[in-house]
Order: C-alpha cells, then sequence, then structure tokens
C-alpha cells in the first residue's frame, strides 16, 4: 500500500517525504501520512490543469543562469546538482522553488548554512515570496539573483 501526504491546503497528493507541499508551498510536516487509495481522498480531489512556470536566477560571482520549475528543490543533488556541485555550503536539498496564485516562493528545506532573501535569513520550512531582482542566497559563498 502506497502512502502519501494530501496538503490540507491544495489537495496535492505529496511523496511521504515531502516537508513541503510541491504545489503550493504549505508546510505539510505535520500531516500525517495516508493511503494513496482514491477512497481515502477527500471527494472533491480532481484533476488539475498543469501550467509550466520557470524561474530563472543569476549567480552573482560568474553570471552563470539556472532555470527552475515548479516545485523544484536547489541544491547539490537532482535537477540542480551541476550548477551548486562545485559549492560545499549548499546542502544536497537546500530549498526548494513553487508558483502559487501567480507568485513564486522559496522555502529553506532545512539547510545547513541557510538561505536567505534580501539579506534577511527565512526560517525552514516558510515560504517566502520572490520577485524580480530579489537576491537568494543559499550559503555567504553562493549568492544569486531572481531574473523572470
Amino acid at each position: 500500500m502506497e502512502l502519501i501526504k494530501l496538503c490540507p491546503a491544495c489537495g496535492e497528493r505529496n511523496p511521504v517525504s515531502e516537508i513541503i507541499c510541491r504545489a503550493c508551498m504549505t508546510n505539510i510536516s505535520s500531516v500525517p501520512p495516508i493511503s494513496a487509495a482514491p477512497e481515502a481522498l477527500a471527494p472533491d480531489d480532481e484533476e488539475r490543469t498543469i501550467v509550466s512556470h520557470i524561474l530563472t536566477f543569476s549567480r552573482l560571482s560568474d553570471g552563470r543562469t539556472l532555470s527552475v520549475s515548479d516545485g523544484d528543490a536547489l541544491g547539490r543533488s537532482g535537477e540542480t546538482l551541476d550548477f551548486f556541485k562545485d559549492e560545499g555550503t549548499v546542502s544536497r536539498r537546500h530549498a526548494k522553488v513553487g508558483f502559487c496564485d501567480g507568485t513564486w516562493l522559496i522555502v529553506d528545506l532545512g539547510s545547513t548554512n541557510g538561505t536567505w532573501v534580501n539579506g534577511e535569513r527565512i526560517q525552514p520550512g516558510q515560504a517566502r515570496p520572490l520577485k524580480d531582482g530579489d537576491s537568494v542566497a543559499l550559503s555567504q559563498t553562493c549568492e544569486m539573483r531572481v531574473i523572470e
């Protein structure tokens, strides 16, 4: 039997390992797992239209760019491995980005060195809106700028 975490805010079916909803960035760390069987889901659970959104970051140190999609994790593993592979101060799964209600959000995933937006440290598990021109630091040595 497959288990999932059902987001109480948007109804997204998330893997049990997620602490932040893939769809709306709600903190689901305390949501108990349920059976993925259809009868375990809310009756109003319906298919969503998937729209692709892209967010681009530019590294301040070298100008390289990184484009990410809704739900992507930033860090030294997964889809962003090549961009961060030489950044020992960036965690493997450092932060996650999401697109919700027309706004990009970033959430620190409990990283070792923290995530900073415009010089302000964000608390793990709390979503922080991003806009064009914002500075995002995944450590003191890895700073990027949002370019939409």
